[in-house]
């Protein structure tokens, strides 16, 4: 009866720290609790049983064949990991997302047809304008600015007389003071 008592009362405190007090700890106190916990064990089974530890000599014969043993555990593990991760047998690839290219009416082709006339003006036009007077080069580049102006506005919806309107004075619109 002696050591009935105080092994139950040892018992009893040992499930009311596990159920009541152990779960309110994070999960770092608690692996730093095992670590001291298991590192307390270990030297108390090694010091209770010291002699036994050095007289003992049936590992002698495994050491030879230690490095194997390691190594085979690790590729297991690997395997493991590689069969939990890929269970069908075939790694996962990502399809690539569709690529969409914009329509023929988009502005960016408006802008992009009127640098052309632009070009055309510079490439197309440069042996008559040898002979001719210097301003007229100048006269179709800006001809050819203000019709891609035009083209532009328009594409965007923004009228004629909302232009004359304004006389030149800046507004808060972008596109007018443009």
């Amino acid at each position: 009866m002696e050591f009935f008592i105080p092994g139950l009362l040892l018992f009893l405190v040992s499930i009311l720290i596990t159920f009541l007090v152990i779960p309110r700890f994070t999960p770092l106190i608690v692996a730093i609790l095992s670590i001291a916990f298991l590192s307390y064990g270990v030297y108390d089974h090694y010091k209770m049983f010291a002699s036994e530890y050095r007289l003992s000599t049936w590992q002698e014969s495994l050491k030879i064949y230690a490095p194997a043993i390691m190594i085979i555990t690790i590729l297991l593990y690997i395997v493991y990991a590689i069969l939990a991760f890929f269970t069908s047998g075939s790694v996962p690839v990502p399809l690539a997302p569709n690529i969409v290219q914009p329509n023929e009416s988009s502005v960016t082709n408006q802008i992009t047809k009127s640098l052309n006339k632009v070009a055309n003006v510079f490439t197309g036009n440069n042996n008559t304008n040898r002979n001719a007077k210097n301003g007229s080069l100048l006269n179709q580049v800006t001809n050819t600015l203000n019709n891609t102006m035009n083209t532009v506005t328009n594409s965007l919806g923004i009228t004629n007389n909302a232009r004359r309107n304004n006389n030149n004075k800046p507004s808060r619109s972008f596109v007018e003071t443009f």
